[in-house]
């Protein structure tokens, strides 16, 4: 999983978003369309033809893979994802000297859309961050930066950035929480950015009700209302960091599901490998079967590497990056369970 990945490296009706002569330079947020994604009803993600959009796919480490995860994409391609959520890291090689730039992230964006998948861009840096504030001030910084901005801005219609993964090791008040996911929204949002923002749940990730009581209160905060919140369903039945009976599990996503709110799962696993006890299962059939039933989102952690074969690990999907190679709890959630990707993704109209 993540965490242990970075210890060991060290809606009103809205918008997306224009193409790049389309993109401002005097800082003024671009005014909302239609023509891209974008939430409808205070609750959807919709595409430009204003179809619902349920997202359904996986999570790519691309900072952990060789080439970025070019190789890969192809391969997702084939379980009828609708949509990637690329792992993205400013330092991204164990030596912690590699930068990750603009240049090596737009074919991983280019080569997504024109497979008809959505790229969920995910800064991965701060994941577990005991600073909320100040982490999601470093991540807007980098979304905004040089020559980041002028790439992305070229994109928007057809683009999810979420700020930043997990910023909060549980440490974090529901107010401190809040006030720094709002600045970094109407920050990103005085810069240019129209397209969807997602906002990871407290916690780890793992705070479902934190949305339910604070989620609105984030929406109301975007001047254009175009959020899509993500909860980490780490929820295992027995485990050092909590015990999630499926009574419990059911609760929390008919919860999400009433709540009115766009909400995706961004990243669902069939196992939690954080315990200290040992890996532990999780319900990962119930959740895909509610999250059918609530029309949520849920993209899976993760897809597997071809290269290096040393970063696959017990979440990965398939050992060598290939569809071919989906085994075991992978290949159920990509495409046999009656609830998996395959059975239930929907692809989006005018990505490119």
């Amino acid at each position: 999983m993540k965490h242990l990945l970075l210890i060991l490296l060290a809606g009103a009706v809205f918008a997306a978003c224009h193409e790049s002569d389309h993109s401002n330079s005097d800082d003024t947020p671009i005014s909302p369309n239609s023509d891209g994604l974008h939430v409808i009803d205070g609750k959807f993600v919709a595409d430009a033809a204003g179809n619902k959009l349920v997202l359904r796919g996986v999570n790519m480490g691309s900072a952990f893979a060789d080439g970025f995860g070019m190789a890969e994409i192809p391969e997702i391609e084939k379980t009828g994802a609708n949509a990637v959520r690329l792992v993205l890291q400013r330092q991204y090689d164990n030596s912690g000297t590699g930068t990750m730039t603009a240049a090596q992230i737009e074919p991983l964006i280019t080569s997504c859309i024109d497979k008809g998948m959505v790229p969920v861009l995910e800064l991965h840096d701060y994941t577990g961050t005991s600073d909320v504030s100040g982490s999601l001030g470093q991540a807007t910084a980098w979304w905004t930066s040089g020559d980041m901005k002028p790439m992305l801005l070229k994109y928007q219609k057809s683009i999810i950035i979420n700020i930043a993964n997990e910023p909060d090791d549980g440490s974090a008040t529901s107010d401190t929480y809040s006030a720094a996911n709002m600045d970094a929204v109407r920050n990103l949002r005085a810069a240019g950015y129209s397209c969807p923002l997602m906002i990871d749940a407290p916690g780890w990730g793992k705070d479902p009700e934190f949305f339910v009581q604070h989620g609105k209160e984030l929406m109301d905060a975007d001047p254009l209302h175009n959020l899509i919140l993500s909860v980490h369903t780490y929820w295992p039945t027995t485990g050092a960091f909590g015990n999630y009976s499926d009574a419990q599990i059911t609760a929390y996503l008919n919860n999400l599901g009433s709540s009115g709110l766009p909400i995706v799962l961004g990243e669902i696993a069939a196992i939690d490998d954080q315990d200290t006890n040992g890996i532990k299962p999780i319900n990962y059939k119930l959740i895909m079967r509610l999250c059918q039933q609530n029309q949520l989102g849920y993209l899976v952690w993760w897809w597997g590497f071809a290269t290096p074969a040393g970063s696959n690990n017990a979440e990965s999907m398939t050992p060598d990056g290939a569809y071919s190679g989906l085994l075991g709890t992978g290949k159920i959630m990509a495409v046999t369970d009656a609830n998996s990707i395959k059975n239930t993704a929907q692809r989006a109209v005018g990505l490119k």
